[in-house]
């Protein structure tokens, strides 16, 4: 599982929220960056969600804080904007108003590793490296049509950067119930491969949280930052499993490279059905 850390709650009424997370955020991000590095695919998919649904009327400013603190997490803290003349820095809540103003109305997922589509618009090559080195980024779009990429790095800073201006529409079919069998099939197959190679696996492979995430796509309990903001809760543990493989594997560039071969084979299956799981369930979502 994503690792967490305690967070004060805030007070929940009209403004309160916003303000004393974005201090709380912004006070505490010096000491957490020389102790943690923050899940940027769960971070990236919660704005993507928590953005999407207040442009849309549909989650207040307090309840978009809450959301993050509910997971734990900073709330993102905006340091750059090319694109809507944000002040930076500021707190996400506070740059939401002129995401507004420019017509956004959705902010939807892009998964980032050389081995996955590669579903973001084309940027300026300053921005490119930022880019790559994230496990995810969020594009912000007008009418389905894309104007800026939204990219958080592991200490929940932001950049707001200018990109193509190009539509997009998923064509991915695969249903969600699919994918997350294929997803736990693929877990379930590679586990036993690692097992039964032992010392002929990586060290860093061999221990990775094969049982948890095969634990945690059989687990009913529900993932409450995820569950309020999805419309079929249900899909939360796996999403959260999915999220949570891709993330682990962001660092291994080529999987099926890997050798022995059944091993790299099995890596490169576990980490595309990964990846199938969260487009499904962002498509379903109004964020894919």
């Amino acid at each position: 599982m994503a690792p967490t850390l305690a967070q004060r709650r805030v007070p929940t009424g009209s403004g309160q929220a916003s303000r004393c997370a974005f201090r709380a955020s912004a006070a505490a991000r010096a000491t957490w960056s020389t102790l943690w590095r923050m899940d940027t695919a769960l971070a990236t998919l919660l704005t993507s969600l928590a953005l999407t649904a207040h442009l849309g009327g549909r989650l207040g400013p307090d309840a978009l804080a809450q959301t993050f603190l509910d997971a734990e997490l900073p709330v993102p803290l905006v340091l750059e904007d090319e694109v809507f003349g944000t002040e930076a820095p500021t707190g996400l809540l506070l740059a939401a108003p002129a995401l507004r103003a420019a017509g956004v109305d959705r902010v939807r997922l892009a998964l980032v590793h050389p081995t996955l589509p590669l579903r973001v618009p084309r940027v300026e090559k300053n921005a490119r490296r930022a880019i790559a080195r994230s496990s995810a980024v969020a594009v912000a779009e007008v009418r389905h049509e894309s104007r800026a990429v939204l990219v958080l790095d592991g200490e929940a800073n932001m950049r707001i950067v200018p990109c193509a201006r190009v539509p997009y529409a998923t064509v991915d079919t695969v249903s969600v119930p699919e994918a997350a069998r294929a997803l736990r099939e693929s877990v379930m197959a590679a586990l036993s491969i690692v097992e039964t190679l032992d010392a002929q696996v990586p060290e860093s492979i061999r221990n990775l949280q094969w049982r948890d995430w095969q634990a945690d796509m059989s687990d009913g309990a529900a993932r409450g930052e995820l569950t309020g903001l999805l419309a079929s809760p249900e899909h939360a543990i796996v999403l959260h499993a999915a999220l949570d493989i891709h993330q682990a594997f962001s660092p291994v560039l080529a999987p099926a490279s890997l050798q022995p071969p059944e091993l790299g084979a099995a890596l490169d299956r576990v980490h595309k059905a990964a990846a199938a799981v969260i487009t499904a369930v962002s498509r379903d979502n109004g964020v894919g």
